[in-house]
């Protein structure tokens, strides 16, 4: 698996809903030596923007609870421009467990933060977070894979009905053909197919 590089500072976007008022703001308890806060805002509003203005390495949620709102503008981050997550909230309501893992939030603390217990967190969910991009990254590409291989036997078969080759046969012309016109087995195997299909 890929070395997973952790930081000294993380360029953080917080986001604290709960206001000034709650008593202990989440932004006096983090480690100001390990996260540079560009920015603290509080609403989740326009959540997209905020991470595409500030380009943060981490995005930081402080809320009450994940209200429906903050979900949906979570789940627009994750598909667009995916990062660590770390949502501190103070009651879970189980009902949104399902949009939560959608979201893919990163880390989910529910209850009080222990202070002593803030300043790993951030390095917990970079890790994972970079763990679970290296497993996606596999997936794409084990079934990219499977997509070429089944590109490659159709045409294959293509092939060895018309000339009436053997399977080895076949792969070996498909396999000079693509080094002589310079493609991958994969683009020469599409056009195969899509002459054969023209033609029935």
């Amino acid at each position: 698996m890929p070395t997973i590089n952790l930081s000294e500072s993380y360029r953080t976007l917080l986001v604290d809903t709960r206001g000034p008022n709650s008593g202990d703001t989440l932004e006096l308890q983090l480690p100001t030596h390990r996260l540079e806060v560009l920015a603290c805002v509080s609403s989740s509003r326009d959540l997209l923007e905020q991470v595409r203005q500030h380009r943060p390495e981490l995005l930081i949620l402080s809320v009450d609870f994940l209200d429906a709102a903050t979900l949906s503008q979570l789940v627009k981050v994750n598909d667009t421009e995916a990062l660590p997550v770390i949502v501190f909230a103070t009651r879970h309501a189980p009902e949104i467990l399902s949009i939560v893992l959608t979201a893919e939030i990163t880390s989910y603390i529910v209850g009080e933060v222990i202070a002593d217990h803030v300043a790993i967190i951030p390095d917990m969910a970079v890790a994972q977070f970079a763990r679970l991009q290296n497993l996606r990254k596999e997936l794409q590409q084990t079934t990219a894979k499977l997509a070429e291989r089944k590109l490659i036997e159709r045409a294959k078969g293509f092939i060895m009905k018309q000339k009436k080759l053997s399977e080895e046969q076949a792969y070996a012309q498909m396999r000079k053909s693509a080094m002589d016109q310079g493609k991958s087995m994969a683009d020469l195997s599409k056009r195969i197919i899509s002459v054969f299909e023209m033609s029935d």
